[in-house]
């Protein structure tokens, strides 16, 4: 299957979450990136990953969430659960370069019995960009849009850029090095 030129994540919300000001933000972002996308003739998917991996409330109401996008008139391609990406978090682990992160990954699930989100974050990446295997992604509309892309473009909230920055370094530290320069970021 091809790619798509980009492949954009929006609207990130954990599953003891409700719609709010935080996604209506992303929303705003969305469309002023999506102008230009369309004015440029580049083809995107839309992609939504929820975070029910980390939080022990599961009380989301993903179909009202979902609603509450297409009411806006931003209706995900896919979407993805954090808990698929902890399965296959190996093929992210056998490609790093430096030891020291494999080290820490190892230390991290000792204490807290979880993976790290800076580690899934990049294993997320990955999948996007075609490079890591693409599996129990849930499409959604009829479309025939590609998820994988050359490019991938994060719309998130500045409370995220800790954990962001550490999955680069992931990625800079790994035999996927080379796709670094393909991941973007637009903060609110």
């Amino acid at each position: 299957m091809d790619k798509a030129h980009y492949n954009i994540e929006y609207a990130h919300i954990y599953s003891d979450e409700v719609f709010n000001q935080e996604h209506i933000e992303s929303l705003k972002v969305l469309e002023l990136i999506l102008r230009i996308l369309k004015n440029d003739n580049k083809t995107y998917s839309l992609n939504l990953l929820i975070d029910e991996y980390h939080p022990e409330d599961k009380s989301l109401n993903v179909e009202g969430f979902l609603e509450k996008l297409k009411y806006r008139g931003y209706y995900p391609d896919y979407m993805h659960l954090e808990s698929e990406l902890h399965k296959d978090l190996n093929l992210l682990l056998d490609n790093l370069t430096n030891d020291r992160y494999i080290h820490d990954y190892h230390r991290y699930y000792e204490r807290h019995g979880k993976s790290p989100c800076s580690y899934l974050i990049a294993s997320w990446y990955l999948k996007r960009l075609g490079v890591l295997p693409i599996d129990n992604i849930k499409k959604l509309t009829q479309d025939e849009k590609p998820f994988a892309a050359n490019k991938i473009i994060n719309i998130l909230d500045k409370k995220y850029k800790d954990n962001e920055d550490r999955a680069l370094e992931l990625i800079k530290n790994s035999k996927f090095s080379n796709y670094i320069d393909n991941i973007f970021y637009y903060y609110y």
